[in-house]
């Protein structure tokens, strides 16, 4: 008997002993994950890592950018004649071309015909006002008569001028001096009336048209720097003056179109080519320049992240042009404030921060 009670006080024995051990790695499981949880408190109060850059305050230009497609200086399409007609000849394209030459033959001796009778009865009408007035003076008729004689000679002067654009239109006859850039008609092939035949520009200078939204138009004038370039070689840039800007604004679309002077050196550029264009709405001799990037456009307004004294601080900017990657800050910032480019959005105010 005392044999098993010595046995079953051992067991009793050893059963509190596993007691013990468990509680005591219990409580140290627990202090260890207390130290976890603390360690992870501490890292939550650790510094979040920025990249930042300094305010800077430089020279920048400030230019709207726009598409453009080039004209001639002076630009016109002549039309085909009033009844229409053959086409005899016609000029080649790139031909150089003076003020009054004729660039085409479209049935113009019927037209010429018609400008020459057009011209007689002109000169019968106007003998018979000279002859009226006379018999007025001489008191042989009255001033009635007169005036119907003043009413036919008007009249035969306007058919007169008529026939002679006609005749002028049967010819293709050029308005000013320039180049031949197009045609629109073959020889021998029949022209209806009014049918655009030749074109003809101004190559030595050109116009880029542009249009300009309506919101913008207003940084405008006559006479501010501007650039061209064609979409093919933007490399080679032509300069030139912002020459007029339309004082209304086209209703299908809502923009203003301004004719940038465009001088061709060496007749590179062509009517009817497209390229870009930029017009210098304002040089700043210094502004706050920051990168794009560092602007937060936020319910609140828009912010700039600054970085003071180790901590993050979000301060309310208010922008002016941007250019490329870079944007100038017209209030809220001071030259050499350390502005936050990359992490702005994983800090707020009073956030601990080290770059």
């Amino acid at each position: 008997m005392s044999i098993r009670i010595t046995v079953g006080r051992s067991g009793l024995y050893l059963s509190l002993f596993a007691l013990v051990a468990a509680a005591m790695l219990a409580g140290c499981n627990k202090k260890g994950g207390k130290g976890k949880e603390e360690a992870a408190q501490g890292d939550s109060s650790a510094a979040v890592r920025v990249v930042v850059v300094p305010a800077k305050a430089m020279p920048f230009d400030d230019w709207g950018n726009y598409s453009a497609d080039l004209r001639g200086s002076d630009d016109a399409t002549l039309a085909a004649p009033m009844q229409g007609g053959r086409v005899a000849n016609v000029s080649e394209v790139g031909m150089a071309v003076k003020a009054g030459q004729g660039l085409c033959d479209i049935e113009s001796q019927r037209y010429q015909a018609m400008m020459l009778s057009a011209k007689s009865a002109m000169d019968v009408a106007r003998g018979e006002l000279e002859r009226q007035k006379v018999n007025v003076e001489k008191g042989f008729v009255g001033k009635a008569v007169l005036d119907q004689a003043e009413l036919g000679f008007q009249q035969a002067r306007v058919a007169m001028l008529q026939a002679q654009r006609t005749y002028e239109d049967s010819r293709c006859q050029a308005p000013f001096t320039g180049v031949l850039v197009s045609r629109m008609i073959d020889r021998f092939q029949t022209v209806a009336p009014g049918a655009p035949t030749v074109r003809i520009a101004a190559t030595s200078r050109l116009q880029a048209v542009v249009a300009i939204p309506e919101s913008e138009a207003r940084d405008f004038r006559e006479g501010q720097t501007a650039e061209f370039s064609l979409v093919q070689d933007s490399a080679h840039v032509f300069t030139g003056k912002l020459k007029s800007i339309d004082r209304a604004v086209e209703a299908h679309n809502r923009t203003v179109m301004a004719r940038i002077d465009i001088p061709n050196s060496g007749n590179v550029l062509r009517p009817g080519m497209v390229g870009k264009t930029r017009i210098l709405r304002k040089k700043y001799d210094k502004a706050i320049v920051v990168p794009s990037n560092a602007v937060l456009r936020l319910q609140e307004g828009t912010m700039v992240v600054l970085v003071k004294d180790g901590k993050a601080m979000q301060v309310p900017v208010r922008l002016g042009p941007a250019m490329g990657e870079s944007v100038v800050v017209e209030s809220g910032l001071s030259e050499g404030d350390l502005i936050v480019t990359v992490g702005a959005f994983q800090v707020s105010t009073g956030t601990k921060v080290t770059y």
